[in-house]
């Protein structure tokens, strides 16, 4: 039963452990136990099966995606997670004798690909396994990246963000025109087929972050994942490409409300990912900015080109900057909130408690004459009025 692991041992933090309670002599069988517990423990894992359930789906080896060009490593795969069946079968009454605690409490139970690859380790032949995760990655990535739906770039590494929110696009009020336009192009990247950069332009606090984070919630289980650019780590994005291209993942990566000020050169390399250079542009990237300005640079009166100024194509400079946003292929408007789409929000929101009734108590009649009162006393008539207006209301703030 012992042996190390040819490709997913780096993988597998419970590896050893796991052999070595496989072949524990009773006297021994303590101490190995509580070394495996110890990693389970670390890794987040409720009982050894899952252990290595989540580190087959989410172990860093490039055996997975290597081996659709080189066969050789699919034997080397199975191999190993032969072996792996073998100490977990081995392992199993050892790790948890009759007399201790029960182990379903060490931690929360699997979801998702981690449940299906535990309940197949015990179940299916290791070739079988070895199917489903490297199906599985080619779908959703696998490695540490695949935990994660959404991530944040620095500029130099992905941070995952385990907790993303996500609002459903279904329950978002008066915006079906622009939902139903930003969805049918994400609806054709992670379909494979051609789709554009895009642009969601509109008043602040009119949804448009909003709709870009529901697109992830509606397709994330088709592969999409959300990546969140900072203003300063704008000019890394070439970088960022470049470390996402090999992934099989469809990847919308996204700068929320961005702005450049006159004068500010950090439009180029954004110019240069939309244009593309000697390096092709990943398939399985997209770019979506939200801004507030139409053509995403601020633009005055005065930096119209002086006609004494010494140069001679500044009119050709201006244009420049201005065509920045006609390089996203799609651009979507966002409409202004006036007083009476501000009200109809609110009552739309409200409705979705049901039977014109929110929390259980009927609405007074005076509803409408504060939540225009609370967007004139605050932050004027907006969309995310309404939800803030709402929320004060649920809590007898208003």
């Amino acid at each position: 039963m012992s042996g190390a692991l040819a490709l997913l041992g780096g993988d597998v933090p419970a590896a050893d452990a796991l052999a070595r309670l496989a072949d524990a002599s009773p006297e021994a069988a303590d101490a190995a136990r509580g070394e495996l517990l110890r990693a389970l423990v670390a890794q987040g894992a409720a009982d050894p099966w899952v252990g290595v359930a989540d580190a087959l789906c989410h172990g860093a080896s490039d055996a997975w995606t290597r081996a659709d060009t080189a066969p050789g490593l699919d034997a080397w795969l199975t191999h190993d997670v032969a072996r792996l069946a073998g100490w977990l079968q081995a392992a199993g009454p050892a790790f948890a004798p009759p007399d201790g605690p029960a182990l379903r409490d060490l931690a929360p139970p699997p979801t998702g690909a981690v449940a299906d690859v535990a309940a197949a380790l015990r179940r299916d032949p290791p070739a079988d396994v070895v199917a489903w995760v490297r199906a599985w990655r080619r779908t959703h990535g696998g490695g540490p990246l695949a935990r994660f739906r959404a991530l944040r770039w620095d500029g130099t590494s992905l941070h995952g963000v385990p907790h993303p929110s996500l609002p459903d696009l279904d329950a978002l009020v008066d915006l079906e025109r622009p939902i139903d336009a930003f969805a049918r192009n994400v609806e054709a990247f992670v379909a494979g087929r051609p789709a554009m950069d895009a642009l969601l332009y509109g008043p602040r606090g009119s949804g448009k972050s909003t709709v870009v984070r529901g697109a992830l919630r509606r397709y994330a289980d088709r592969g999409l994942r959300l990546v969140e650019v900072g203003g300063e780590a704008v000019a890394h994005l070439g970088a960022l490409a470049d470390r996402l291209r090999a992934r099989p993942e469809r990847f919308l990566v996204f700068v929320d409300d961005l702005a450049f000020e006159a004068g500010d050169a950090g439009y180029r390399p954004l110019k240069s990912v939309l244009e593309g250079g000697l390096d092709a542009r990943p398939a399985n990237v997209r770019l979506v900015v939200t801004s507030n300005r139409r053509h995403l640079l601020q633009e005055r009166l005065r930096d119209r080109p002086d006609p004494l100024d010494d140069d001679v194509h500044a009119w050709d400079t201006q244009q420049e900057r201005l065509a920045l946003a006609d390089r996203f292929g799609l651009v979507v408007t966002f409409p202004s909130a006036d007083k009476r789409r501000y009200l109809a929000v609110v009552r739309g929101l409200l409705a979705q408690e049901g039977d014109g009734r929110a929390d259980g108590v009927a609405l007074p009649d005076d509803l409408e004459a504060r939540a225009d009162r609370f967007a004139r006393d605050g932050n004027g008539y907006s969309g995310r009025t309404a939800r803030q207006f709402v929320d004060a209301w649920r809590a007898g703030l208003v």
